[in-house]
């Protein structure tokens, strides 16, 4: 028998199945493609990693979910066969589903038309409902986890390691197999997982079958875990044009910092998707297909020919209420952020004790995507600099009082303009010149985030991770390393390649002034 250590299963005998195909593999272990001889039938069998399932209080809590997944009879669970262990390994026998993951088909097709996303969204959701019935919470919402047939049925998968609700807070092992990028704050922070976290999950699923990119993207572990308990929900209507400024609230809700403030179901969560999906606001825009090698939006990159990046298509949005405020408190922020790094270092001594170097790529690093910004009644005239308009931007907003030393702002950033703080945070530098403007960000004390915008065709580029830089301020976009500096003289872009672009300011202003 092959060593789940080193190499695969595929050819060996595992009790009564042959190993055929290796179909998956992940932090616990393996899925491989076998026949069970004594049945005689094709199955899907997981099968873990010893390293996992030595401890014993994970091998009791094991079979006991194994025990309450196998009984519900939600058409969208999985169906498990059968759990054990043959000779001193875990296993599942699950039903094998001739398909796809979510992952496949958003890797390959990008964003979704929004009538499936809300089909697939709503069938996980009555698997999440029927699991938190029974006292289940699974703990590791993503794409990977969601198998899909030719005709769109949707399974969820992997409740190896769900837990159940009243149980403690993930383990660093926990945070190792869990997914990062659709986690919700509270994992973070020392609170129980529950329901509500599935729904935080859900909803950041729900975000990226409708743009194509999970809500948050960051280069690190660390990154990550600050988005998720900083940054103000992204919203789906800016990342791609033709979705219903409806499905912001819904995203904004469902994401929600405070996990009472979410749906408190996964299925109250997919009517109020059904719901905005009815919203006539904006007219749908068609997409075309997405091109390969392509991100969403463009940098501030003076030749978009040499970057190959996608132009928006039609008006920006009109701007939606403002976001309701983050209900941490200066205190709790610096806590919090003390938890990042205890947690960080958890994830990354687990990793390498657990898992060494098995663990193969990680997931592509791209922008951040941060929401749309809320103003208040403010009306402006677009400048000269500004994309040809034959209508007046009007936003509102409860303060008015400009940046001191840039025309056309508000205390938010630019007016009518994605270049713009969403509410709860304040400008910490707004930079105008002939091609650009960008605002510099303060979300919670010393995090900062970065909004740019090039004014003759409204492309812009969101990152969650400036930093003070000499007199101002600098952001890295994961994707392709480019840096943007934003100094009192100039907005400079680098890539490895050198200075893609020095745009003079003509305007300045900073509360580090």
């Amino acid at each position: 028998m092959g060593s789940p250590n080193g190499g695969t299963r595929v050819g060996t005998q595992f009790g009564p199945y042959e190993l055929q195909a290796l179909i998956g593999e992940g932090g616990m272990g393996e899925v491989y493609r076998a026949y069970d001889t004594v049945r005689e039938r094709l199955v899907a069998i997981k099968v873990l990693r010893t390293e996992v399932a030595a401890d014993q209080g994970f091998q009791q809590r094991f079979r006991r979910e194994s025990r309450v997944a196998a009984r519900l009879q939600e058409p969208h669970v999985i169906p498990v066969h059968d759990f054990g262990d043959i000779d001193g390994v875990l296993y599942i026998d699950m039903r094998l589903v001739e398909g796809a993951s979510l992952k496949d088909e958003l890797r390959v097709k990008g964003a979704l038309p929004p009538t499936r996303a809300l089909s697939i969204i709503s069938q996980v959701a009555a698997a999440l409902d029927a699991a938190h019935g029974s006292g289940l919470v699974h703990r590791d919402i993503k794409p990977e986890n969601v198998l899909l047939t030719p005709d769109d049925f949707a399974y969820l998968v992997d409740f190896g390691i769900a837990h159940g609700g009243g149980e403690a807070n993930v383990t660093s092992t926990g945070l190792v197999i869990g997914s990062c990028a659709y986690m919700a704050a509270e994992r973070f922070s020392g609170g129980r997982g529950g329901p509500a976290a599935d729904v935080y999950s859900l909803t950041c699923l729900l975000y990226e079958c409708l743009t194509g990119r999970p809500p948050f993207e960051a280069g690190d572990v660390r990154q990550m875990m600050g988005a998720h308990m900083f940054s103000p929900p992204p919203r789906p209507s800016i990342m791609r044009r033709g979705i219903n400024r409806a499905f912001d609230d819904v995203v904004a809700k469902g994401m929600a910092k405070q996990p009472n403030d979410r749906y408190t179901t996964a299925g109250e969560l997919a009517k109020a998707a059904a719901a905005a999906m009815t919203d006539s606001t904006p007219a749908p825009v068609p997409m075309p297909p997405p091109p390969s090698n392509t991100r969403q939006f463009s940098a501030l990159d003076p030749n978009p020919a040499r970057t190959g990046y996608q132009q928006p298509h039609g008006p920006l949005p009109p701007p939606v209420p403002p976001a309701k405020k983050s209900r941490f408190s200066p205190t709790q922020v610096a806590l919090v952020a003390a938890t990042i790094a205890m947690f960080t270092a958890a994830v990354v001594l687990a990793t390498v004790l657990v898992f060494g170097d098995r663990d193969g790529g990680s997931a592509p690093q791209t922008k951040l995507a941060l929401p749309t910004p809320s103003t208040t009644t403010v009306t402006t005239t677009p400048t000269d600099e500004a994309s040809p308009s034959t209508t007046t931007p009007t936003t509102t907003s409860a303060r008015s009082e400009p940046i001191s030393g840039v025309s056309g702002t508000d205390a938010q950033g630019f007016v009518g303009h994605t270049a713009r703080c969403d509410a709860g945070s304040t400008p910490a530098a707004a930079i105008r010149t002939s091609n650009s403007i960008a605002v510099v960000c303060e979300s919670a004390p010393g995090t900062y985030y970065y909004r740019g915008e090039r004014l003759r065709d409204g492309a812009n580029l969101q990152l969650s991770n400036a930093v003070p830089s000499g007199g101002g301020f600098t952001a890295v976009n994961p994707a392709d390393g480019a840096r943007y500096e934003v100094q009192p003289d100039m907005l400079t872009i680098l890539s490895r390649s050198g200075v893609d672009s020095a745009e003079p300011a003509l305007e300045y202003g900073s509360d580090r002034q």
